[in-house]
């Protein structure tokens, strides 16, 4: 075999595995791919469950929380995919720890069991929401107060005061954003850095 096809047959293997070993790996990332997981099917396009039984409260709190998300920043551009886990043990397939929720930036969401709550649904589409208009790299590097503090804030999160630094970051945004008047909420964010 010549050398540039064994570097082509190399290069299409690589292709193949590399998408199964970051699966692997990288626990958020099954969120891509919800129902390989076992125990986890995907009943509806856009809800996936490790309890089918749980469904039509699934149901409810994705169109709650996204209600919500939209009318606070705004159309999403695609519905979000949501992994709503029961247990502790579909949560840790997907890598949420002690998280109640995770947004995995613009890929899909992961609610584990004490995150079935409307104000935990809304805040990570909010984070889903950022990384669609802002990127997935500028969720991660923009500072706190303008990215936690926003799904902080405009979920309309009932608990007060929260933890440092969230409180203070949620404060810092409110304060920031009731300056915006009339500028997009977006266009505004754009500019922090």
């Amino acid at each position: 075999m010549k050398p540039t096809r064994i570097l082509l047959a190399a290069s299409a293997a690589l292709l193949v595995a590399l998408p199964a070993v970051a699966l692997a790996f990288v626990k958020p990332l099954r969120v891509v791919a919800p129902s390989l997981m076992p125990g986890v099917s995907c009943p509806l396009p856009n809800i996936c469950t490790d309890n089918v039984a749980s469904l039509s409260e699934a149901q409810q709190l994705y169109q709650d929380g996204y209600t919500h998300a939209a009318n606070a920043v705004g159309p999403f551009q695609r519905a979000p995919r949501m992994v709503f886990c029961t247990t502790s043990t579909c949560a840790d397939t997907f890598g949420i720890g002690r998280r109640a929720a995770e947004a995995v930036g613009n890929l899909g969401l992961v609610i584990a069991p004490r995150g079935w709550k409307t104000y935990y649904v809304t805040h990570e589409l909010i984070h889903f929401r950022q990384a669609e208009v802002l990127g997935n790299y500028a969720v991660a590097t923009r500072p706190g107060w303008l990215i936690e503090g926003m799904a902080y804030a405009l979920s309309d999160d009932p608990r007060h005061p929260l933890g440092e630094p969230f409180e203070q970051w949620r404060s810092r945004f409110e304060a920031w954003h009731a300056t915006l008047g009339t500028r997009d909420l977006w266009d505004a964010a754009k500019d922090i850095r």
